[in-house]
């Protein structure tokens, strides 16, 4: 009696391994990025706020765009959640393509989450 594709039992190799490896360690690297981002827009705001109260300027203070900030450092790691869910019982070139695809995606939405901050805020202007 064979199994079902639905009944296989998960393989991992080191092909596999080597993938999720390379893939979480390039995904860290864009959260590690977004962080960064939160951290310094969400600082030079505060600063600028309480450069401008403190010379009259209350009308030139801005808010910090928290949810766009949050969503920029939550995308790699749902999206390797995501990819490794997808791809777990595949094998290993399928593996490549779905992180290729998640990295792609990541790159993009992240790419567009930044250039939407940076439009947001009016620093001085």
């Amino acid at each position: 009696m064979s199994a079902t594709p639905v009944e296989r039992a998960r393989v991992v190799t080191i092909g596999k391994v080597v993938v999720w490896v390379v893939a979480a360690v390039a995904l860290a690297y864009v959260t590690w990025q977004a962080v960064g981002n939160l951290v310094g827009v969400s600082r030079n705001v505060t600063a600028f706020n309480e450069f401008a109260a403190s010379n009259g300027g209350t009308t030139l203070q801005t808010a910090v765009p928290w949810p766009a900030l949050v969503v920029d450092v939550a995308i790699a790691p749902v999206a390797f959640v995501v990819a490794w869910l997808v791809s777990r019982r595949m094998d290993v070139l399928r593996t490549v393509v779905v992180f290729l695809a998640a990295g792609c995606a990541v790159s993009a939405l992240w790419f567009t989450l930044l250039q939407y901050v940076a439009s947001t805020l009016r620093i001085g202007g």
